[in-house]
């Protein structure tokens, strides 16, 4: 038996729903996580799998080292990560190819099946890119799959967004759920454009953002500094909403979790910042424009002046 362990947003979602098969297990950790609990490791050991495959979401090193104990390990990702010994990692960004070129987990999954003129390949991409795929190298193959299938990108975005709203609202079963439900879909933009919940779901998340994106921001230099109080998983659509390519980014959301602060940064070169959080201790991140970090709230200050310094 073999266990899938994903990201919970779209490409996420498309990737582990075009590995999936049947008697696979699919689950995502806690929403909000880049790692799992001690818990889930003891699930994880109970389920005696022959296999795990972690794709789309770069757990921390720690997570990793126990999983390789449990079974044998392998990744499908398209984040900057560190590599852990013992495991098969199909990731050609921290090989050093380029991100335009491997936009998304879903497109690293469709290479490796042969699978690239798959919905779910595509819809991935767009999920994690928006409408900024537009200005990169892989557009062309895009345009043409959405040419070829009537499709056009205002309508894939708004797929993405309506399966991105279950982990927004933070629905981890319903997340997981939707990967079996794509993978089992006759038609899946049909069956994504129809569901009725995860359309409400959407309505009310945007909502959310809205206010998050209207909130007081703070300026220093070419850096935006937003901080939301939110009890959504938003922090990534707001930081970008807030985003225009030159600038920085800093949305700070102290409201999701307990004890701890998430920190999302957009910005020319992130990598930088990811190891700066990682060397730190704290779970952390991301590819070449974004970083993700959980922290302590007593150290969010101190981390965030942190960035500033770096990026000025």
């Amino acid at each position: 038996m073999r266990l899938i362990i994903h990201h919970w947003d779209t490409d996420g979602i498309c990737s582990a729903s075009m590995l999936y098969e049947e008697g696979d297990i699919n689950v995502s950790p806690k929403i909000g996580n880049y790692f799992l609990e001690d818990d889930e490791i003891e699930r994880v050991k109970n389920g005696e799998y022959d296999e795990i495959v972690v794709v789309d979401i770069a757990l921390n090193p720690d997570t990793m080292k126990k999983l390789v104990e449990i079974s044998k390990v392998k990744v499908f990702d398209h984040h900057h990560t560190t590599k852990v010994e013992n495991i098969e990692y199909i990731n050609p960004i921290i090989e050093g190819m380029k991100e335009e070129e491997w936009p998304s987990a879903s497109w690293v999954v469709a290479t490796h099946m042969n699978k690239t003129d798959n919905f779910l390949a595509f819809l991935g991409v767009v999920g994690d890119w928006e409408d900024r795929i537009k200005n990169t190298s892989f557009y062309p193959f895009l345009e043409g799959f959405m040419k070829k299938h009537e499709l056009n990108l205002k309508k894939m975005c708004e797929m993405a967004y309506i399966i991105d709203a279950n982990y927004k609202i933070g629905d981890k079963a319903e997340v997981e759920k939707t990967v079996r439900l794509l993978h089992n879909s006759v038609n899946p933009a049909d069956f994504i454009m129809s569901n009725r919940l995860w359309k409400k779901r959407k309505m009310k998340i945007e909502e959310e953002i809205e206010k998050a994106v209207e909130n007081e921001e703070k300026r220093i230099g070419r850096i935006i500094i937003k901080e939301i109080d939110s009890p959504y998983n938003i922090i990534s659509t707001v930081a970008r909403k807030i985003w225009k390519g030159k600038e920085y980014v800093v949305v700070v959301n102290c409201g999701y979790f307990k004890d701890d602060c998430q920190v999302y940064v957009r910005g020319k070169d992130a990598i930088p910042l990811i190891k700066m959080a990682l060397t730190k201790g704290y779970v952390a991140g991301g590819k070449k424009n974004v970083m993700g970090a959980i922290v302590p709230k007593e150290k969010c200050k101190e981390f965030v002046e942190k960035i500033v310094e770096m990026v000025k």
